[in-house]
Parts: structure tokens; sequence; C-alpha cells
């Protein structure tokens, strides 16, 4: 059986390599939330606070630019149509 011809997760199951990995765990083994994360990676996004609060300062900071940018194409295409009109 080829990896790809698995559709089904008891064909998983079926393979001898990936059979450990997919079996359920036993009453005695930790749930896999409790085991330990790596330095600096929390479980619900991947970061620590002070990376997600760069994140979002730095989110912020280009939707301004991008703002600002539309503010000054907005005034450039008014400019246009101003001209436009006196040309008449």
């Amino acid at each position: 059986m080829r990896f790809q011809d698995v559709t089904h997760e008891g064909d998983f199951l079926k393979i001898r390599e990936l059979a450990p990995m997919m079996a359920t765990p036993t009453t005695g083994s930790a749930p896999a939330s409790a085991q330990p994360q790596p330095a600096g990676q929390q479980a619900s996004g991947g970061m620590d606070p002070a990376q997600a609060a760069q994140a979002a300062k730095d989110r912020a900071e280009q939707k301004k630019q991008a703002q600002d940018q539309i503010k000054q194409l907005e005034q450039q295409l008014a400019d246009a149509r101003k001209r436009l009109a006196s040309l008449g």
C-alpha cells in the first residue's frame, strides 16, 4: 500500500510505521496539551505575549501606512479631475 492510496483513518492504522503515532493514548499517558511547550512558543498561537504585541503593533503601522497612501492617491485623483475639468 502506498501513502497516496490511504484515504481512511483505518488504512493509516494498517501501516506499521504510522500505527504507533496514530494510536490513541493510554489512560496513564498525559494529554498532548499537557506537554511542555518550547521556549518562546505558546499553545494558542505560537507567540509569547511580547511577540504578539509587537506583531499587532507592526500590523497597525502597516495599516496606517496603507491608509495614508490611499489618502494621498485620492488627493492626486481629485487634483487630476480638477485639471481635467478645467481643460473641459
